[in-house]
């Protein structure tokens, strides 16, 4: 029996990158997977899992929108039966210099990854604890929350938070 055989597994920010590759290496531990972004092509990285033999289901997903989380794991306990694990990977980085950065470019980094991991893990938490069976959390987070990085100190702030 491969390690994750019988288990949901949410990523968000599943479509590409880090979120992704995540996504296959449980994809090959037997996971069923919801994957989520707010790119559309979200759909075709499941379509590809799925070649591969795997449950997966791609969602159209703002993580920055409570009522958009609640339908995501809604749609993953409807499909699968359970949450069991749920990795927080999406993120957005602008590059700026801080006298450059807008206001809106500030609220949108914070909002996404700040704000949209909250979201997700207090909703997971509800899943799980329902079940009573357990579960896990990983949220992706950055080497820059600690050092930082030129032109990029609202991401560091939003990765530490």
């Amino acid at each position: 029996m491969k390690r994750f055989e019988g288990k949901t597994v949410v990523v968000t920010g599943g479509n590409r990158g880090i979120g992704f590759a995540v996504a296959e290496r449980f994809a090959e531990e037997g996971a069923n997977l919801v994957i989520a972004s707010v790119e559309a092509h979200v759909h075709e990285a499941a379509e590809k899992l799925r070649r591969n033999g795997t449950h997966a289901v791609g969602v159209v997903c703002d993580v920055t929108d409570r009522d958009a989380v609640v339908a995501l794991y809604d749609l993953a306990e409807e499909t699968f039966g359970s949450v069991d694990i749920s990795m927080q990977n999406a993120g957005i980085i602008t590059i700026a210099k801080v006298e450059d950065l807008t206001e809106a470019q500030w609220d949108a980094t914070m909002a996404v990854n700040t704000k949209g991991v909250f979201l997700c893990c207090q909703e997971a938490i509800r899943r799980m604890r329902k079940k009573n069976t357990g579960g896990r959390l990983i949220n992706t987070a950055s080497g820059q929350a600690r050092d930082g990085f030129i032109y990029t100190p609202h991401y560091a702030a939003s990765k530490m938070g």
